[in-house]
């Protein structure tokens, strides 16, 4: 496991130095803890995990996992992101087996009971053999979970990982990744990046909101692990968080705005979650 801590952090990019992405970013995560992080676009949602990465190097400050900065990429982090990044000409499991090569050396059986062993925990065993233009949206999605967990970083980056999945899916795949880390033993920390308000509340330990290239707002998520989301939404608190939220995103915006969002949220929120159980596929 690992801690992470952005300290004073500024990115901008070398051909437009007059221009902040991120602006003086300072905040701590503890090991094990699931920080999801929300805003609207053109925030630095996504630059603050290209940061965390490696991909990106900030510009001034500091971004440190148990106190070294980061300099580039390493093998205590791995990546979902919002397009399904398997390469399309090797199969499922391949795919995954590729990611377990990248940090474990090991005899191929190992490897090859490894990678199925991650595809049956997504809900993807006796489907290793299929290429990715074989697999719907959401499965594919599903062996990058498979790949990202069987490498086992101490950090998981998700960057809008179920962005591009109808909602149907999106539902289903929220209910495989909070019931995966409930059950691991291994507390990972994991960060991550989206839109969707619901999905940040019922995912998440924290919730950082960015305004204007900064953290604006840190808030705590009121409710205890293992959650289901029946239970949450039932909860005043729920929806008396949920509507703190809305306001922090809409508090500058049109009139009238923020009470169509609400509208068009409450009718996605009596979406029966039964009917979504196994729907990836």
């Amino acid at each position: 496991m690992a801690a992470i801590e952005f300290k004073n952090v500024d990115f901008r990019y070398s051909n437009n130095k007059d221009e902040n992405i991120l602006n003086n970013v300072s905040f701590k995560i503890r090991e094990g803890e699931f920080v999801s992080i929300i805003g609207g676009s053109g925030c630095g949602k996504s630059t603050t995990l290209s940061l965390l990465s490696g991909l990106n190097r900030a510009s001034g400050g500091a971004v440190t996992i148990d106190g070294k900065t980061v300099t580039g990429p390493g093998k205590d982090r791995g990546v979902v992101f919002q397009h399904y990044a398997l390469f399309p000409w090797m199969r499922a499991k391949r795919n995954v087996e590729f990611g377990i090569k990248q940090v474990l050396k090991a005899d191929k059986r190992t490897i090859s009971e490894k990678a199925d062993r991650y595809l049956e925990l997504v809900g993807l065993g006796g489907k290793g053999d299929l290429f990715p233009h074989q697999l719907s949206g959401g499965m594919q999605q599903r062996v990058a979970i498979a790949r990202l967990l069987a490498m086992e970083p101490d950090i998981l980056l998700m960057d809008e990982p179920f962005g591009a999945i109808d909602a149907k899916n999106r539902v289903a795949l929220q209910e495989l990744l909070l019931d995966l880390l409930d059950r691991e033993e291994k507390k990972r920390s994991v960060v991550f990046v989206t839109h969707d308000i619901d999905e940040a509340i019922l995912l998440s330990d924290r919730i950082l909101f960015m305004r204007d290239h900064e953290i604006y707002r840190d808030l705590k998520v009121p409710f205890d692990r293992p959650r289901s989301r029946e239970e949450i939404t039932a909860s005043n608190e729920y929806h008396e968080f949920r509507r703190e939220l809305f306001d922090l995103f809409y508090d500058n915006d049109i009139p009238g705005q923020k009470e169509a969002e609400e509208s068009k949220r409450a009718k996605v929120g009596k979406f029966s979650i039964g009917s979504a159980v196994g729907a990836v596929g």
